[in-house]
């Protein structure tokens, strides 16, 4: 619900921020436990209870992340971080080179489930792997990438044997494979022409991620995200001449520097997958030859 609400702040009216904001303040205030990394999942007359599933960090995660890319503010992007690394801590065997969907030391089973089947809500394994894989854009590590592709290749036969079954999975490995749309944005705020912009045009892929427009803004940023350096997702990309300025990027290929937001979506298309000039202006794209998946 949460990244409903945020994605309509883009697609339909920033009004729509405000309800997924509040819900997520809600659910960090009360069932975040910042102390011991650790969510729990029922609220009810001021009581908490019951330590969360996978599930749950998951989801809460990628409406973290909407957050952030509806309002560009950095502490949204912080609690998305937070929750993947309690994922990483609580929830990653890297023995079995999987994602279980009971937390490390909770209640004892004969044996820990995993949930790779989409049924009334999305597979909390393919949900994981495709908010691992975002959010790994902003760090200046490569473990949740490296999750990611371990956990795809570890059930790559079980996704082929079915993939209607497993669609999130299915999605997770369609954006390892061919990365993210990145539209990185060096301004105050994002403008209100562009968001309209954004919010009209068929992206599915896209990482909106705006940032300060100079290095010293985003050094405050590096202090709430509690790190030393700029991810590359960053690195480099500042406001040009003054004026609001994207950059769109995907593996590794990037835009010059757009003020001009019709511009930095013909790039867009451009570096669409399988778009043959992206290919001829030096893409890596992940060869499919080598994807667990493809």
């Amino acid at each position: 619900m949460i990244g409903a609400f945020a994605e309509g702040a883009l697609v339909l009216d920033e009004h729509y921020a405000e309800p997924a904001v509040e819900a997520l303040e809600f659910c960090h205030e009360q069932l975040w436990d910042e102390s011991a990394g650790r969510l729990q999942r029922r609220y009810k007359d001021g009581e908490v209870k019951i330590r969360g599933y996978l599930e749950d960090y998951a989801f809460l995660a990628r409406g973290a992340l909407a957050c952030y890319e509806a309002t560009g503010q950095a502490a949204h992007l912080r609690f998305a971080l937070d929750l993947a690394r309690a994922i990483e801590a609580d929830f990653w065997d890297e023995s079995a080179e999987t994602l279980y969907f009971t937390p490390e030391g909770g209640e004892e089973l004969v044996a820990r489930p995993q949930e790779l089947n989409d049924q009334s809500t999305p597979s909390s394994v393919g949900v994981a792997c495709e908010v691992l894989s975002a959010l790994s854009q902003f760090t200046t590590h490569d473990r949740f990438a490296e999750i990611t592709e371990r956990v795809l290749a570890t059930h790559a036969d079980t996704i082929r044997a079915d993939p209607r079954m497993r669609a999130s999975l299915v999605l997770a490995a369609d954006r390892r494979a061919t990365g993210w749309l990145e539209c990185i944005v060096a301004a105050e705020s994002l403008p209100e022409n562009w968001r309209e912009r954004l919010g009209r045009t068929y992206l599915p892929d896209r990482l909106l991620s705006v940032r300060p427009p100079t290095e010293a803004g985003l050094g405050e940023w590096l202090e709430t995200l509690e790190s030393d350096d700029a991810p590359p997702i960053w690195a480099e990309r500042e406001q040009r001449e003054g004026e609001p300025t994207i950059y769109v990027c995907r593996d590794f290929t990037c835009s010059p520097p757009q003020t001009d937001i019709d511009e930095a979506l013909d790039w867009a298309e451009e570096l669409a997958p399988g778009a043959g000039s992206a290919s001829e202006q030096g893409s890596d794209l992940v060869d499919p030859d080598d994807d667990p998946i493809a």
